[in-house]
């Protein structure tokens, strides 16, 4: 009984560090402020890719989608009446380039739990203005290290990753943290 505090302690130390998101600026101050802070500023076009390095991880994480991570990004953005309709001139567009994919399998996610490593994906986000100059950058890394039965699902892990991802690129682009 007396190591009950302690397990508890323990268990919520795990549970806070299983699943994480990080947002790092542009050092260069200029593209550091959101550029959709201002009402009513808009994309007219989104642009998801890979890198290099993130198209060679796939043949080891095939459960990754890029189309879905992109249409969570679109519902977000969507919403938050930050993207327009697509293909619409003279506004800004916003790219994304999926740098890290990581993606555990199901066997070794329930069965492993955090100790299998963490889900993760890694991308950059540019914003340009119409005339194709950078107004914002900066890197997103959300990971996810949750097992068991109840975390260890792909569908649970994946869904959590593509809205997380979606979530902080809003929450960046225009300045606000949600919870």
């Amino acid at each position: 009984m007396r190591f009950a505090p302690f397990a508890a302690a323990f268990t919520a130390l795990l549970l806070l560090s299983a699943c994480a998101a990080d947002i790092t600026r542009s050092a260069d101050s200029a593209l550091a402020r959101p550029h959709f802070a201002e009402q009513g500023r808009q994309a007219g076009q989104l642009r998801l890719s890979l890198s290099n390095d993130a198209t060679k991880q796939l043949t080891e994480n095939l459960k990754f989608n890029q189309n879905t991570l992109l249409d969570n990004i679109r519902r977000a953005l969507e919403a938050s009446n930050i993207l327009t309709k697509e293909g619409v001139g003279g506004l800004a567009s916003i790219e994304i380039l999926v740098t890290d994919v990581r993606v555990r399998s199901n066997f070794s996610a329930v069965m492993f739990g955090f100790m299998a490593g963490d889900n993760r994906i890694k991308g950059e986000v540019l914003v340009r203005a119409p005339s194709g100059v950078a107004v914002q950058q900066f890197t997103i890394s959300v990971s996810y290290a949750l097992g068991g039965l109840a975390g260890g699902q792909d569908d649970a892990r994946m869904s959590w990753l593509y809205e997380s991802f979606a979530k902080k690129v809003v929450e960046e682009l225009t300045g606000t943290t949600k919870s």
